[in-house]
């Protein structure tokens, strides 16, 4: 057989189903012949959509993410995608093909392994045949071990050279790996002196994040908090994990609302199971500036982003620890979850602003308020990052199973992938929630969305340009032409890819698509017009308070 057949094969046999292709001279006999074998494709319009698409079906699927791109500008365009899946810590296998090595000069030629190895990424270099099942196994191996994208890179003309066997078939490493390593708790000491913090406790606050999201593991971490009269916290990434609990405050960090900044700065205690105690998720340090912190979590780092950010680290499995500390709490008399304070949570508004109305456009927190009402429970959500992103984290009553939050790279222009891919990995209608900013950055999917006939709504938030950034040079007296533009006719845009627009200028109308769309979810972009004069409590807070109209 030809090199590429045994290279497909070799990929097969590492139980892929799916893979995001966008097709060149290095990768399309490849991918071909993967279709051929079975493997399903989504081919998008632009590179950094299939790796970014890719992210996201991982997150949903709780499998490797594949994709395929060709060499040279192919693995340039996605050198974005590569350090938001790296701090995600998504584990994801690119193929992406490299230049002949039979020939002195090829335009797209580059030295792709430095690329690569910056965004913080592996790069697996295949230039023999006979290291093409190896090769791979390992790709797949360090993916699942080490939760990073791993970039396979494979000259082009070698894969046409002839092979005479076929590989062997075996059991992926990676399933080995799953299948074997345990991480027994034997924490017993500690386990015990966090119990005994907990029994004293008087504002004791219970965190989760990524790694403590196992539905077992949540319901432990619900009755610990019952049990010790502690309120429950989440990180970002791991929103809505307790959204049932009336004792849940929403999510920690920079993007905290009022009532959550109240109870941090009061807590005298925070334990916080499978998340990272990173800048953001303190808020620099700020949020809880009483309190003793214990985190618990497979990944310790004791200093990090240059801050000291715990007291004390468990080094265990998150749910091993939950279930072991459960029996030694004891239970106390409720001052903390109390019918006051689960009121107070409930009823508190997000910020000073969530009153608000603007004679330029509609509140962003009354127009989420709106879209929380009808869309429909069992519909996927996609937040992404920018401006407009604060908002929609507020969303009440949103599991976190029906909601993908990836910004740890704080990059905007991957919502619309995101999206695709959670569309694809749930065959679920899917709501984008983003800005006109992120969303004109790779606006060119939705053709790929109409395609496929995806039941995908792009709901964007416009307000007419880069938001965060014409915020700031306001409240420095800066001009902002650079970064506010005006509106953008994106209902009109819509319509030429050949989808439902909708152009919504009041809540009225903003009810009426959303109506509409629930009947029968199709693919289709809400134009939200925004005002540009709201501005969000996290840019409030460093650059000043938002105008009142």
């Amino acid at each position: 057989m030809n090199a590429f057949e045994f290279f497909a094969h070799c990929v097969v046999n590492q139980k892929v189903e799916h893979c995001f292709a966008l097709l060149g001279d290095a990768n399309m006999q490849v991918a071909a012949t993967m279709a051929d074998l079975g493997v399903t494709f989504t081919y998008v319009q632009h590179e950094h959509c299939a790796v970014a698409a890719s992210m996201a079906y991982a997150r949903k699927t709780e499998n490797v993410g594949v994709s395929t791109v060709t060499c040279g500008p192919g693995l340039t365009q996605i050198m974005t995608a590569l350090p938001a899946a790296v701090r995600a810590r998504i584990p994801l296998v690119i193929f992406a093909g490299e230049s002949p090595l039979n020939k002195s000069w090829y335009n797209q030629q580059i030295e792709q392994r430095p690329f690569v190895e910056a965004t913080g990424a592996r790069y697996i270099q295949l230039h023999t045949c006979k290291r093409f099942e190896e090769g791979i196994q390992e790709a797949f191996l360090i993916a699942v071990r080490d939760r990073l994208p791993v970039v396979v890179g494979t000259p082009f003309d070698l894969l046409h050279e002839e092979i005479a066997e076929l590989p062997k078939n075996e059991t992926p490493l990676h399933e080995i790996y799953r299948q074997t390593v345990s991480i027994p708790s034997g924490k017993y000491k500690e386990i015990r002196n966090l119990s005994e913090l907990l029994n004293i406790s008087q504002r004791p606050i219970i965190m989760a994040g990524l790694g403590a999201t196992r539905p077992e593991t949540v319901k432990h971490i619900a009755l610990l908090a019952e049990k010790c009269d502690a309120l429950l916290a989440s990180t970002l990434p791991a929103r809505g994990l307790f959204h049932n609990d009336p004792f849940y405050l929403g999510v920690s960090g920079g993007f905290a609302s009022q009532v959550t900044r109240k109870f941090l700065s009061e807590s005298d205690l925070i334990v916080a199971f499978g998340a990272s105690i990173s800048s953001h998720n303190s808020d620099q340090q700020k949020l809880w500036p009483n309190a003793k912190v214990v985190q618990i979590t497979l990944d310790p780092q004791q200093f990090f982003q240059g801050n000291m950010v715990s007291d004390q680290i468990i080094v265990g499995d998150a749910g091993q620890i939950v279930a072991e500390l459960l029996p030694l709490i004891r239970s106390k008399t409720c001052i903390n979850r109390t019918d006051k304070n689960a009121d107070l949570i409930q009823q508190t508004p997000i910020d000073d602003s969530d009153g608000l109305t603007y004679t330029d456009g509609l509140n962003p927190s009354q127009a989420v308020k709106e879209i929380n009402q009808f869309v429909p429970p069992d519909w996927e959500i996609v937040n992404s990052s920018g401006h407009c992103s604060y908002y929609f984290s507020h969303m009440k009553n949103r599991p976190f199973e029906k909601f993908l939050t990836i910004r740890e790279f704080g990059a905007i222009g991957n919502g619309l992938s995101f999206a695709l891919g959670t569309s694809v990995a749930t065959g679920r209608p899917t709501i984008l929630f983003d800005g006109d900013g992120s969303f004109l950055m790779h606006v060119q999917e939705l053709e790929t969305i109409r395609r496929l006939g995806l039941p995908l709504i792009s709901c964007i938030f416009n307000d007419g340009g880069y938001g965060s950034e014409f915020h700031k040079l306001r409240a420095e007296g800066l001009r902002e032409d650079g970064a506010n533009f005006g509106y953008s006719d994106l209902s009109r845009i819509a319509e030429g890819f050949g989808i439902k627009g909708y152009q919504v200028d009041n809540l009225v109308q903003l009810r009426e698509a959303l109506l509409d769309l629930s009947k029968t979810p199709t693919a289709a972009v809400i134009d939200i017009r925004v005002s540009p004069s709201a501005m969000s409590p996290v840019i409030a807070r460093s650059h000043g308070k938002p105008s009142k109209h």
